[in-house]
């Protein structure tokens, strides 16, 4: 029988935080936020972080001019949310 954990046990720190990571794929609108995403894949799905970075995509902006100095309007990206979990 593992000895069960107090309050106390609840308030010490993470050594390290744990990071998670979701990849979404997004439609750039005409004024660079994000819409129609989908989560591609996840580090822990257990965690939730696909919904979670669901949630935030609408508060994301990029860059209207990709690398290649085209447009991005229109089409889909993939947006990579990384998640510090403590």
């Amino acid at each position: 029988m593992t000895p069960s954990k107090g309050p106390s046990d609840l308030l010490i720190p993470a050594s390290q935080p744990r990071e998670a990571v979701a990849i979404l794929n997004c439609l750039v609108t005409n004024d660079g936020h994000l819409t129609d995403c989908t989560v591609q894949g996840e580090s822990s799905p257990e965690l939730g972080v696909g919904d979670a970075a669901l949630k935030m995509a609408a508060q994301f902006q990029v860059d209207l001019m990709g690398p290649d100095g085209k447009s991005r309007a229109g089409s889909f990206i993939q947006v990579p949310v990384r998640i510090r979990i403590r």
